[in-house]
């Protein structure tokens, strides 16, 4: 499958809102800065998507015009695309599949829409600065709900992306040597005791994680009240830090959180059987499924104050001007169906679609809603710079 790599482009500006939405609202991202050409209102009218959207879809001859088609481009950060697209291929081969796996789809599709060619058909990407700050507002994605999910899924989840799936991200502790979470605060994350001793995807080249911990930065007066609730005194801020958010972030990162490549290092590094030094890790509730089994050792910090972890989103969208929209369609209904979403189907995600059922050992998603936060992607992009340089300029080694 062919990759198309560019070099990802932080756009980002410099204001210091934080904004409180709906899990699938992204933000005041969804509005547009400019009403659509005349090129662009035609292929809508065409296609019956946004404004011309019924809400209900004439599938069997949607099929035959995607078959008319030919071909399909997608553009995904998600490294599970190659399963489904051996089932798609199996449903639909006469409707070829393209996929352009790469971090930096959002950079590639903005690049596209500014050329005013769309080459790709179907948007599948998880949380990103440029999705909030370009794609959206530039209306360069649209947003496609197949009715097989009608009385399946929360308008929350559907405006103004169709949200496929959450993956959660939380504090975690190696079982093996500590009975309970060793911290019941997440201000104890910045105390001497636990410098050098917690490890977390490298922030300076994985922005997802930086948008989780702007999240926690976001929620300032929950990092207050924790805060008091942890020290009985009011925090006392410095110049650099006008909330408790800020405040947070700075002491954390003086603490020298321990910097890895990637996930699954993550996981080893401080939940492997068998260690004899005692770690904490932001990491992701998925590899749980590796404790099931007997791989690995840790345990969620549920219950930590303020918050034990963040759920982030994965969204689907039709791509604006695809020239193969019919295809686009169907492949969001194919990947919506219980048989698409096998791939990712796996302990530690949560799927928007009411009906399904989570694996055996996993919190239910009514429960992870009451001790993560969803992803405050607005407010991440609008403060993206300003994180950097506070993370570089507080860096310290151990």
């Amino acid at each position: 499958m062919p990759v198309k790599i560019i070099t990802l482009l932080m756009l980002v500006s410099l204001a210091v809102s934080c904004g409180r939405n709906s899990p699938g609202s992204g933000g005041s991202a969804g509005k547009s800065t400019a009403g659509p050409s005349i090129e662009q209102e035609q292929w809508l009218k065409e296609n019956q998507i946004g404004k011309y959207d019924i809400g209900t879809q004439d599938w069997e001859a949607i099929e035959a015009a995607a078959i008319t088609e030919g071909s399909l481009v997608i553009y995904t950060n998600s490294s599970s695309i190659a399963m489904a697209a051996d089932s798609w291929t199996e449903l639909y081969p006469d409707i070829a599949l393209i996929v352009n796996d790469s971090d930096d789809i959002t950079v590639m599709m903005a690049a596209e829409q500014d050329s005013g060619k769309a080459y790709g058909d179907v948007w599948f990407g998880s949380d990103d600065s440029n999705l909030i700050g370009k794609l959206l507002p530039h209306q360069y994605i649209r947003q496609f709900v197949p009715d097989t999910l009608t009385g399946k899924i929360a308008s929350e989840y559907t405006e103004p992306l169709l949200v496929f799936h959450f993956g959660t991200t939380v504090l975690a502790y190696n079982r093996e040597l500590n009975e309970t979470c060793p911290v019941n605060n997440i201000w104890e994350l910045t105390q001497p005791e636990w410098k050098g001793r917690i490890f977390i995807e490298d922030p300076l080249t994985d922005t997802s994680t930086l948008y989780k911990l702007l999240t926690y930065v976001c929620h300032a007066e929950e990092l207050k009240a924790a805060y008091i609730d942890l020290y009985k005194a009011e925090p006392v801020l410095d110049a650099d830090t006008p909330d408790a958010g800020w405040l947070w972030l700075k002491r954390f990162v003086r603490n020298a959180p321990i910097p890895i490549s990637s996930s699954r290092e993550v996981e080893t590094a401080f939940a492997s059987p068998g260690m004899k030094n005692s770690y904490l890790a932001f990491t992701s509730y998925s590899g749980y499924a590796d404790v099931l089994e007997g791989n690995l050792a840790f345990e969620p910090c549920w219950g930590i104050k303020p918050v034990s972890g963040t759920l982030s989103r994965s969204c689907l969208a039709i791509i604006n001007l695809a020239p193969h929209p019919n295809a686009a369609k169907l492949f969001i209904r194919f990947i919506t169906s219980d048989e698409g979403r096998k791939p990712w189907a796996k302990f530690g995600r949560y799927f928007t679609d009411s009906t399904y059922q989570v694996p055996a050992g996993q919190m239910n998603f009514e429960e992870i809603l009451k001790v993560t936060w969803f992803t405050e992607d607005q407010f991440a992009y609008d403060n993206m710079i300003q994180a950097l340089d506070l993370y570089l300029l507080n860096l310290q080694t151990r």
